[in-house]
């Protein structure tokens, strides 16, 4: 049996104020629909946060719901569960019909202990237990116990609940999503750990040939037979963001996994150089989404809307001087930002340093009494 491994969509996504819905559209037509006509899976799972928000926006429960009916033509099933940034509530509100379909949506931890069993077109089965996102909240309800301190500690409860409806013919399948220790993290996750209490053990794993996991942006392998499949697209510029990929499992050797590379829409990149220097690219500048780092030993003036001609998708910027001089507290760029937090400069001084630290250029005394008649006729008559 083949098993199609994906995490992760967070369908809706903003990305500094950046859409990533039409990135996402591109993948799953030009990646994961043509993986399933490739690969031919037999079984797909979606192992959390399809969408990014409890309250997805239209245009993401359309393209959701788009998917699934690809997929239903198909004729693949697809498992999917809730993840921490999804309603359970509002994801499957017509579980039971969609059934027929193939398309299987656990959103509630009672979903576990009733696990899927699917057989290929081979004869080849599986058995799939479903573990949605759940807090220590969620637990104690669920277990009945307020004894339990720890997602580990929940975890080990739970899973111990199955443990009478594991197959001994064919493969046991988790799937769940959470953060297992020792995963190597990045910026675009919304935490669900504080310190080691909401850190789950790869070792609680141990009873299943497969455990598919959700949460953790990077693909990784999470101590035995655990695997991250990593979200689709990258969703920050954070370098422990890996390369992104699907993962297709092969039961009949041995659990062997294939990668399949995404090629995404745009790149999430960093560029870095004086600001002539990023200025010097061509025309048809790479259109990737990109965050600049503006290296020159004086400020640049309005360099995002400038660099913008060659960089249209520039999300962010930083500018290597502030961040120097901000550490320098003898510089006249921080002695001008403190007088302005002690509200005690004059107008005349900030206009000085603008044109000292932005336009690189002196003023003279004539501008400055210029300035400073202006001023004044300005505060006399009020306007």
């Amino acid at each position: 049996m083949r098993i199609l491994h994906t995490s992760d969509w967070h369908l809706g996504k903003i990305v500094m104020v950046q859409s990533m819905l039409d990135d996402q559209r591109y993948f799953i037509e030009n990646d994961f629909l043509n993986a399933l006509d490739r690969y031919q899976p037999d079984v797909i799972v979606l192992a959390g946060d399809i969408f990014d928000r409890s309250i997805a926006p239209i245009s993401a429960i359309a393209l959701f719901e788009e998917t699934l009916y690809k997929v239903a033509e198909r004729g693949i099933p697809l498992i999917a569960i809730s993840g921490n940034h999804d309603s359970p509530e509002r994801l499957i509100p017509a579980a039971r019909l969609l059934r027929s379909s193939g398309i299987y949506l656990a959103n509630s931890m009672s979903d576990f202990l009733e696990p899927i069993d699917i057989t290929a077109a081979d004869g080849s089965r599986a058995r799939f237990f479903c573990l949605p996102y759940f807090d220590i909240s969620m637990a104690k309800a669920f277990i009945g116990s307020d004894e339990i301190k720890t997602v580990n500690d929940a975890y080990g409860v739970i899973l111990d609940m199955a443990s009478d409806k594991l197959s001994g013919d064919c493969p046991n399948i988790l799937v769940t999503h959470c953060t297992v220790t020792g995963a190597v993290t990045c910026e675009s996750e919304s935490s669900i750990s504080v310190g080691g209490a909401q850190q789950v053990s790869s070792d609680l794993f141990s009873a299943f040939d497969l455990t598919c996991l959700g949460h953790i942006h990077s693909p990784q392998r999470a101590g035995g037979s655990a695997q991250y499949s990593g979200s689709p697209l990258r969703y920050s510029f954070d370098r422990n963001e890996r390369d992104k990929k699907m993962l297709l499992y092969d039961t009949s050797d041995g659990m062997s996994v294939t990668e399949i590379p995404i090629t995404p829409l745009r790149e999430m990149r960093t560029v870095r150089g004086s600001f002539d220097e990023l200025m010097n690219v061509p025309d048809n500048c790479s259109q990737d989404y990109i965050y600049a780092v503006v290296d020159d030993d004086h400020l640049i003036y309005e360099p995002m809307s400038r660099l913008r001609i060659k960089y249209p998708n520039l999300l962010s910027l930083e500018q290597l001087y502030m961040t120097r001089t901000h550490e320098d507290e003898n510089s006249t760029l921080s002695m001008t930002r403190e007088k302005i937090r002690a509200n005690a400069i004059t107008d005349e001084e900030i206009v000085i340093s603008f044109l000292e630290n932005i336009c690189k250029v002196k003023p003279t005394e004539d501008e400055i009494a210029f300035f400073n008649g202006i001023n004044k006729r300005i505060g006399d008559d009020g306007i």
